[in-house]
């Protein structure tokens, strides 16, 4: 049974390295070859039943003898299942950022927008954005109160050429499975003679799961979100046990505990919002047991709930911490409005972007989700619960991507769904073959049925006009030489780090990293950002555009409102504009 569950933890990291053609069809074949492997086992146990009832011994099959491997052999292949994965991700990291940066969608919203935070926060000058704000320096934290995602900026710092938050996601990506994983095997039984069936099915769920990598593979820093969320569960977990423990030992692990409780917090604002979510059903559960073992309804009777102590001492920190963050840093910060971001939970979308509707997608959405850490959460009803109020966060938001849990918006569920697997395999539950076999035929089939898992790296770009975008290409050397040079006609010799460019935003990437970059939508402050100590460009490629999302017009404008002249202008390229702005 190991080596089927071995080799089905290799199928994505396989898929990693392998032609885009073959995504599809393999896994759907993967997800058939289960589906019959669970019918055939199904059978073998009902025969296996009957000849007992009539006293017959089971006869020996290749099934029977599958199902006793010895569990010697289970660290070499679960270690070899994570380099396997970490060295195949890597690859497939490489060829989708050269990718998506060949096919010019690394648009500076968001990629570029937190590149830039990050650098900025790396400089010294905290968490300032170009991008993500109406003033010309605003804080990315009034457009998401997100200061973990400093973890990130090193990646950004020491990495040129813009591929800093590239690596740095992924890197947390292969480490936050390969934690999961660790701690999963961790759960085994060291005298067990048998290898547990729900470990290994939660082996292959992870090591191919679909949400975890939209996750990875957005190049956004929620990945940040599971990562640190593992470290809080294995403490949380940990802390289970603190009242048998010496006072030095508790006090120890409450700090630990508490700790990283904040820093999984400090991730993003609305952490703290889907764990009291997630802790609420398991309160009232601990209320109720308390209920019938005492005969009494004692909410606050801690001292003989150690769970309900610690759910009540996590909830009292999460809320204190939101009250901060929704209230009190909005108000010592002049904000005349909670934050951005909940004024884009109500706004409408061009109807080009995809749009779930109907509560029987929705349905199946949901066990979809829960069928990735396996079906065992349905025997953990406070969790079940806990994941379920999380989910209607989804169900209920007019944002498009959140709606459907899709890219990186997953976040807000996985950690949860992850740990809730952990406790299934804790738990004392149990599970049949031929029902771990029916979840991974459905995990297959459902992968099988995205085109995006994983994202192809060979698909030409159909975004832009080959000939357009193969011009622009060609410009962008002598564009980026132009303005790192020393001087130009309006201005005398400066430093690199004076130098400002102001570009559109699929050219953001691709402009070299010696200068500042602002977005074009900030020439309007340009006399403020130009400064006498400054040199400032505009570089853009009119042709070079979206029609729908951002308009030729739409450049134009900019340009027009600054009043610039045709002397300005110090280079025309095939496709590509440089200016130079006159102090």
């Amino acid at each position: 049974m190991i080596y089927f569950f071995f080799l089905s933890s290799l199928i994505t990291s396989f898929l990693f390295v392998s032609p885009t053609t073959i995504y599809a069809p393999f896994q759907k074949g993967v997800s058939l070859f289960f589906l019959h492997l669970s019918l055939y086992s199904f059978w073998k146990t009902r025969n296996e039943e009957q000849r007992s009832k009539l006293r017959r011994a089971p006869s020996t099959n290749l099934f029977s003898f599958l199902k006793y491997d010895p569990i010697k052999s289970l660290p070499f292949f679960v270690l070899f299942s994570g380099l396997f994965f970490i060295l195949t991700s890597t690859y497939h990291a490489y060829h989708l950022t050269k990718f998506f940066a060949n096919s010019y969608l690394f648009h500076d919203a968001d990629y570029v927008g937190l590149s830039d935070v990050l650098l900025s926060f790396w400089s010294g000058d905290g968490y300032k954005s170009h991008y993500y704000s109406n003033a010309m320096n605003g804080s990315y934290l009034e457009h998401h109160f997100a200061p973990g995602m400093m973890f990130l900026s090193p990646f950004v710092a020491l990495i040129p050429n813009r591929l800093g938050l590239a690596v740095g996601v992924f890197f947390f990506y292969q480490l936050t499975t390969v934690l999961w994983l660790f701690w999963a095997y961790r759960l085994i039984p060291k005298d067990n003679k048998k290898i547990p069936v729900k470990f290994l099915v939660f082996w292959v769920l992870l090591t191919n799961q679909m949400y975890l990598y939209r996750i990875g593979s957005s190049y956004h820093f929620e990945i940040l979100v599971v990562f640190f969320g593992f470290f809080y569960f294995v403490l949380w977990e940990k802390s289970k046990t603190i009242f048998s423990e010496t006072q030095i030992n508790r006090t120890k692990i409450f700090f630990w505990l508490c700790l990283s409780l904040l820093v999984f917090l400090l991730q993003k604002e609305d952490v703290g919002i889907y764990l009291l979510l997630f802790l609420f059903p398991a309160f009232l559960y601990h209320i109720f047991r308390s209920y019938q073992s005492t005969g009494k309804l004692d909410p606050f009777s801690f001292h003989k709930n150690q769970s309900l102590y610690l759910i009540f001492v996590m909830s009292i920190i999460t809320m204190t911490y939101l009250v901060f963050v929704f209230f009190l840093y909005p108000f010592l910060h002049g904000s005349d409005s909670f934050f951005s971001w909940s004024k884009v939970l109500q706004q409408e979308y061009h109807v080009s972007f995809k749009q779930v509707s109907g509560v029987s997608k929705s349905i199946q959405m949901y066990l979809e989700l829960l069928a990735s850490a396996g079906l065992g959460v349905f025997q953990l009803i406070p969790e079940l619960l806990g994941i379920s109020f999380i989910y209607l966060t989804h169900v209920f938001s007019n944002r498009p991507w959140h709606h459907e849990v899709y890219s990186y918006y997953s976040y807000s569920l996985i950690p949860f769904v992850l740990y809730t697997g952990i406790l299934w395999i804790k738990s004392k539950k149990e599970i049949q073959l031929p029902l771990a076999y029916l979840i991974l035929a459905c995990l297959f089939w459902k992968n099988s049925l995205d085109p995006n898992f994983p994202l192809g790296t060979e698909k030409p770009s159909t975004w832009y006009d080959p000939i357009i975008q193969s011009e622009v290409t060609e410009d962008l050397t002598r564009a980026n030489a132009l303005v790192t040079s020393d001087a130009n006609q309006f201005s005398e010799v400066v430093s690199e780090i004076d130098k400002i460019v102001f570009s559109q935003y699929n050219l953001s990437f691709f402009i070299t990293d010696k200068a500042r970059l602002y977005p074009l939508e900030h020439l309007q402050n340009q006399s403020e950002i130009c400064n006498p100590t400054n040199v400032c460009y505009v570089v853009i490629a009119p042709n070079f555009t979206n029609p729908t999302l951002w308009p030729k017009s739409r450049i134009l404008d900019y340009l027009e409102k600054i009043n610039l002249k045709q002397d300005q202008k110090i280079w025309q390229g095939k496709q590509i504009e440089v200016w130079a702005l006159r102090k």
